[in-house]
């Protein structure tokens, strides 16, 4: 190639490929149980491969001509490939375990299920029970806010020792109408989405993508534009 830091003979791209195919040999995908001796013969594999790989594409620094671009094209894509190889390896041996853990993970539910039921109805009845606790206690607070208004109307000289048997009566009732195990958490409900600050929501990139696919071109607040890429077939 012209105008390399170091030039590239094209028999060094000639081992590379005879390296890449064998080790695409080795690599063809298997269902046998994973041996501690495969893995580490498929990393030294992969590790050799990536070094050298590497070391062929830092050698390029620039492109001056088709036959740079197509020798260069060529590495990538068999780079391209080697990656996709190794993923179709890695799958090989993932896939089953995912599929596993599926069929654990449904299993479970479903010998779990009754349990949940129950615990779910019951919970339920928790809550309404707790809800009842906390409307007793706000009907008493009010009575107790009422009363202050009417005594403090009626007695204005007596405001501050009023308000301090109001705040005493308060924390009694507060204490006599609460329950245990229940606390004030803070969360929160949709009321209008068209308010909610942008920085609150998440972009759906799939399905703007799927769309352009589809051919739309208007999407409010997007620019919807062509770019220049590269495929290595």
């Amino acid at each position: 190639m012209h105008n390399m830091g170091s030039t590239i003979p094209h028999d060094s791209f000639d081992h590379f490929y005879r390296f890449i195919d064998y080790s695409y040999a080795f690599m063809l995908p298997n269902t046998n149980p994973i041996k501690a001796t495969s893995v580490i013969h498929f990393e030294r594999e992969v590790a050799q491969k990536v070094q050298q790989l590497a070391l062929l594409l830092s050698l390029v620094e620039e492109v001056r001509d088709e036959s740079d671009k197509a020798m260069v094209s060529a590495t990538i894509r068999e780079g391209k490939q080697f990656i996709k190889h190794v993923g179709s390896v890695r799958r090989a041996y993932t896939d089953p375990l995912q599929q596993s853990i599926k069929q654990w993970i449904a299993k479970e539910k479903e010998l779990l299920a009754p349990v949940a039921t129950a615990i779910e109805r019951a919970d339920g009845l928790i809550q309404q029970f707790n809800k009842q606790v906390g409307l007793r206690q706000q009907a008493a607070i009010k009575r107790i806010d009422k009363e202050e208004q009417q005594k403090q109307a009626s007695e204005p000289a007596n405001a501050e020792l009023i308000a301090q048997e109001h705040e005493f009566k308060r924390q009694i009732t507060v204490a006599q109408h609460s329950t245990e195990g229940v606390r004030n958490v803070w969360t929160f409900e949709i009321q209008n989405i068209a308010n909610v600050p942008c920085e609150y929501l998440m972009l759906d990139e799939k399905k703007i993508r799927q769309a352009i696919r589809a051919g739309e071109r208007h999407i409010p607040g997007l620019i919807i534009f062509q770019k220049q890429q590269t495929f290595y077939r």
